[in-house]
């Protein structure tokens, strides 16, 4: 297959309220220092101060875009602390499911506790998506890499307004998908093959994976929710980063973080750690390190359930490794060595 060449342009769909996100634009924003980086965020379906029996479905979006808004704000303020200016950030919608029970969206992370008031009020607000399809529409055919941190919606939405923008599309990098193997995060019961961002809209996951022709490259939780990338609490992650400012504002959100959604699934499994899952996305742009980290193999899809009749199986994507022709690829497993180089990597974003 012809080698992409380095993009011109990066469209970043992020969701929230994971900091990883964060490090994912940073990431995209320090290892592709020529390109212009476009940020798109998807907002997280909840219900602010809701206790522990309502039940998920029973979101609502006042709430949820209070939180889109918040994080937005939150996202252009860490990145100044690396240097980095976002001067736009796009709405990507809500996403239309979640497996995350609402308690666990904490009211005090949307405060603007690391926020100048004045700054948060004024710079909060998301752009319309409409206003970056025009500029998609003047770049130039294949010159444009897309990187998913979260559900496929803000992809699927820009698709469906403007079938269009697909021509600029040269490759699409997510963390996304499983190959069933892992049992961390099991939210009561366990998830099987099931995936949290294919399970948040499986309409968007099906119209990306079996509707694109441009090469998908998918880092599926396997190789994102390993020990030896993980760290056990917000402590340990700091210190295994350089001191800067940047990481001392990453800690505190990581700290606020792994009280919320980490620990209390620690208390029940000492293997549960921190996982900075979607950065992986970036890395996997650069194709020498994503080579150089995780055994990547060509697969056949052969189906994304998302269908009324298949709700049992709504989160998974039913892929096998294939010597067909295929523009889909995944990663099956961090290679030998392949850790410390991740480390090596994330930790140099920091410096």
């Amino acid at each position: 297959m012809e080698r992409f060449p380095y993009p011109q342009q990066i469209l970043a769909f992020i969701d929230a309220p994971d900091p990883d996100n964060f490090v994912m634009l940073l990431a995209l924003a320090r290892r592709f220092p020529t390109a212009d980086l476009h940020v798109i965020l998807t907002g997280r379906p909840i219900r602010l101060n809701a206790n522990r029996q309502t039940p998920v479905w029973d979101w609502d979006t006042v709430s949820s875009r209070k939180a889109q808004e918040a994080s937005a704000a939150r996202a252009k303020n860490f990145m100044k602390w690396f240097g980095v200016r976002i001067p736009r950030i796009y709405d990507g919608g809500i996403a239309p499911r979640t497996l995350v029970p609402h308690h666990v969206h904490f009211a005090e992370y949307y405060q603007f506790n690391d926020l100048d008031w004045l700054d948060a009020t004024r710079f909060s607000e998301l752009e319309p998506m409409e206003d970056l399809i025009k500029e998609v529409l003047k770049w130039d055919d294949r010159s444009t890499a897309v990187v998913v941190g979260g559900p496929m919606t803000g992809l699927n939405q820009m698709i469906t307004r403007c079938p269009e923008v697909v021509s600029r599309f040269a490759e699409i990098h997510a963390m996304f998908a499983t190959w069933g193997n892992v049992t961390l995060m099991d939210m009561g019961a366990p998830r099987g093959a099931k995936q949290f961002n294919v399970a948040c809209d499986p309409q968007a996951a099906y119209n990306i994976l079996m509707g694109m022709t441009c090469p998908i490259y998918l880092m599926p939780t396997e190789v994102t929710r390993v020990a030896e990338i993980g760290f056990q609490n917000a402590q340990e992650l700091k210190n295994a980063l350089p001191t800067t400012q940047g990481v001392r504002a990453l800690y505190n959100l990581y700290a606020l973080w792994y009280d919320a959604a980490v620990k209390p699934r620690q208390d029940k499994d000492p293997n549960e750690k921190i996982f900075i899952h979607d950065v992986v996305g970036s890395f996997s742009l650069d194709p020498e390190l994503r080579q150089s980290i995780y055994e990547i193999v060509p697969v056949e899809i052969s189906s994304v359930p998302h269908l009324p009749k298949d709700t049992k199986d709504w989160g998974e994507v039913k892929m096998r490794k294939t010597d067909q022709p295929t523009n889909v690829f995944a990663a099956t497993r961090i290679i030998e060595g392949g850790a410390e180089k991740y480390l090596k990597a994330l930790y140099n974003l920091f410096v």
